[in-house]
């Protein structure tokens, strides 16, 4: 444990060790200066995995919200808020920069990597998620088929809409804005544009015209 400033919270936060994956794990904590865990902040780690939590200065968060760690990392950089009842779950790396902006619940679960750039915001209700398993339409539980895996980045300056969700594969550039409700299935996406839909795909160039 590294966190020689300590942390401010309203009600301390609850511990939960999970038997899975064993026993003999390690569990690293790293805090900065001024960080504040809210109220009724859960953290629930696999006691057999190496996890690790790391907290930039400044990192607030609401009430309610839950990080899980199996086997795997989040690191959240300086001034970084998390509202209410977010989710933070991570298998491999989560790594968000500075200013980074958590909406209230918000989801973001990574089973490999997933980037949030400086300054990237997630809206209300946001999912972003590295990971689906495959349902290839015959009688076989989706949950026993084949897990598909890919690193989602989201470069610095991004704002996500409400009820948006971000899927493995998916490259979204700085600057970029993508609307409320919108699906965004994989692929690179440029920057400095305006991406919506269902599925999800570059509308215009902010300030420039609808493309067609």
């Amino acid at each position: 444990m590294d966190a020689p400033h300590g942390a401010r919270f309203d009600t301390a936060p609850l511990i939960k060790a999970s038997h899975h994956g064993g026993s003999g794990g390690t569990f690293t904590l790293r805090l900065g200066r001024d960080v504040d865990l809210g109220r009724h902040t859960v953290l629930q780690v696999w006691a057999g995995g190496d996890s690790v939590l790391e907290l930039g200065d400044g990192t607030t968060f609401g009430q309610g919200s839950r990080l899980v760690l199996r086997n795997g990392a989040i690191r959240l950089g300086p001034s970084v808020q998390v509202r209410d009842v977010v989710l933070l779950k991570s298998d491999g790396e989560l790594r968000a920069g500075e200013w980074v902006l958590f909406g209230h619940a918000a989801v973001v679960a990574a089973t490999r990597e997933i980037e949030l750039g400086d300054r990237v915001g997630l809206g209300e209700r946001v999912s972003v998620i590295d990971s689906d398993h495959g349902a290839d339409g015959s009688d076989a539980f989706y949950l026993r088929q084949p897990l598909r895996v890919t690193p989602v980045r989201v470069e610095s300056n991004v704002l996500v809409g409400a009820n948006a969700v971000i899927l493995r594969g998916t490259e979204i550039g700085a600057n970029a804005v993508v609307a409320a409700g919108a699906v965004v299935a994989g692929g690179e996406h440029p920057p400095g544009w305006l991406i919506g839909g269902v599925p999800a795909r570059p509308l215009k160039a902010l300030g420039g015209t609808l493309a067609r």
